[in-house]
């Protein structure tokens, strides 16, 4: 008994440690930040897929800006609103992945100065290539204002 105390507790720790490194940066905390969460059998209906053309054009421009950090890639394709006001948030957050050249970034922009599109997710899959980066996919997903569409997270745009 005293065993499987110790195991699940040791697979509790590692659990809440997460995958590596995780970091955030900038923004202010809104008081009802949106969960980051999201359901994986819902998966299709809560992202949108970022078609290749647009992530060809984001790479052409990491090697053009000599993007060398994965957070200014991010900005580069969803750039911060320096310009906001209020309860904005603007955090993204890196998690590595089963592969040692390749992290997640996510991507939770919230309190959006926009009449109907409240918050955006994005979540990007980043490859490191020599001295540079690569976007190899990205998904985002979309809540809305109160009565401009759905308030749970989404494909659909916000109208």
């Amino acid at each position: 008994m005293k065993k499987i105390v110790v195991v699940v507790g040791f697979i509790f720790a590692f659990i809440s440690m997460g995958c590596g490194n995780n970091t955030a940066t900038a923004g202010n905390t809104p008081i009802d930040a949106p969960n980051l969460l999201t359901s994986m059998t819902a998966e299709d209906r809560e992202f949108k897929i970022i078609n290749q053309e647009e992530i060809n054009t984001l790479n052409k421009s990491i090697i053009d800006h000599k993007l060398n950090s994965i957070e200014m890639v991010m900005q580069e394709y969803a750039p911060e609103d320096v310009d906001a006001e209020g309860n904005y948030t603007y955090i993204i957050t890196t998690a590595s992945t089963t592969d040692p050249n390749k992290c997640t970034l996510t991507l939770l922009e919230d309190g959006i100065n926009d009449d109907s599109l409240k918050a955006l997710k994005v979540i990007m899959t980043v490859e490191k290539k020599k001295d540079s980066f690569r976007v190899i996919d990205i998904k985002e997903s979309y809540q809305c204002w109160k009565n401009r569409g759905h308030q749970d997270w989404g494909a659909d745009y916000c109208h």
